[in-house]
């Protein structure tokens, strides 16, 4: 197996847990030597601790999560969180919610853990910014809209959801934004327009919530001329998008309530990776009788191939009807289910490696690492 990620790389580790997400978050080492993790929902305990476990065996490290992120309060995507906010060697410096309050004994569970453990709570909104070295992460959702209907309107579940945005950037992102304003050209700042270090996890994030990311995230556009800025030659035109990304971490295991073709346009990902299991399902719509894949459903499916997409999944079944297509050279490094890494080198482009575990396996992800 070729090693491919070295300490300088943010890791994001999406896990084959089947219909249900497990990411752990790798952070590179930071001034002290050490790696750090986070975790951004938990479903299958046992092998997401197991996995954690290897990772940190493999370097030196803070054992302790920088944060637990609970994209939203359903089953598949908390069910093994408590037992990792009352676990002393991973205990979180702090817990992100979404302020979705909800009656689930597990959920319930977790809010009262922490207050007995009394980790620090962070109800998150779009447009909140954290910086680990030179990873930024930004909330593009929920939308103080949204989360201000919670408790009056109605808001489904899934749009209260939780979409993270992580950009690893090769210098101090604080003095790069200062810089903004400088006199200089803005090409050589602003590059969000190019996404290659960009990984957006979408949680499980629907329409209502999509609508509000893409209007208070825009692509926009501007012309500069040398009158605006003296140190400039020439009129240049350029864009900042926001939501540009090189891997996104498809919303809702890639259902049919997934991200719409709009949102998937303006971000055109490179590859779009579903953690999901297969399930068809035969319904009966007025006179017609349908038989579907609900996960993943064909309508996500066919807005991330018009976005120019590469889908990956942790099962396996999208790449097993691809393989007998004219395409099956682009995903015979994908082939069966396992679960998926994705390396981002400071400002390089993204890239992504499948492992080969099923739901019962525990990978290890170690002999991928070069050694220090």
């Amino acid at each position: 197996m070729s090693q491919l990620i070295n300490e300088e790389d943010l890791v994001i580790h999406i896990l084959n847990v089947g219909q249900g997400d497990s990411i752990i978050v790798e952070f590179p080492i930071n001034k002290d030597g050490l790696r750090s993790y986070a975790l951004v929902d938990a479903y299958k305990k046992d092998k997401t601790t197991r996995y954690l476990e290897k990772l940190q065996s493999n370097s030196a490290c803070k054992t302790q999560l920088n944060f637990i992120c609970a994209t939203h309060p359903h089953w598949d995507h908390i069910s093994a969180i408590n037992s990792f906010l009352t676990n002393p060697v991973f205990r979180p410096d702090e817990f992100w919610d979404s302020g979705f309050r909800h009656q689930m004994k597990t959920y319930k569970t977790i809010l009262s853990t922490l207050l007995t453990e009394r980790i620090r709570m962070i109800r998150v909104t779009s447009g909140m910014e954290w910086y680990y070295g030179k990873v930024q992460i930004t909330a593009l959702a929920p939308s103080i809209g949204l989360r201000n209907r919670y408790a009056t309107y109605g808001v489904d579940m899934n749009n209260a959801s939780i979409v993270l945005r992580f950009e690893h950037h090769d210098e101090d992102i604080l003095m790069k934004k200062s810089e903004e304003y400088a006199e200089r050209d803005p090409q050589e700042v602003n590059r969000y327009d190019e996404g290659k270090s960009v990984v957006i996890l979408a949680g499980d994030a629907e329409f209502d919530s999509w609508s509000y990311i893409v209007r208070e995230f825009p692509r926009l556009e501007a012309t500069i001329s040398k009158f605006y800025r003296p140190i400039m030659t020439e009129v240049k035109k350029y864009m900042i998008n926001y939501l540009n990304c090189s891997i996104l971490k498809v919303a809702h295991h890639g259902s049919m309530h997934s991200t719409p073709l709009d949102a998937c346009e303006i971000m055109s990902p490179r590859i779009a990776i579903m953690s999901t299991r297969e399930e068809w399902k035969t319904s009966t719509k007025g006179k017609l009788e349908l038989t579907r894949s609900m996960f993943p459903h064909e309508s996500s499916v066919i807005a991330l191939e018009e976005s120019e997409a590469m889908v990956v999944t942790t099962d396996g079944s999208y790449e097993k009807r691809m393989i007998n297509t004219n395409n099956a050279e682009l995903f015979e490094s994908y082939q069966g289910e396992g679960s998926v890494i994705v390396i981002i080198p400071p400002d390089g482009e993204a890239k992504i490696h499948k492992l080969d575990d099923e739901l019962s396996e525990d990978p290890d992800p170690r002999p991928l690492y070069i050694p220090t």
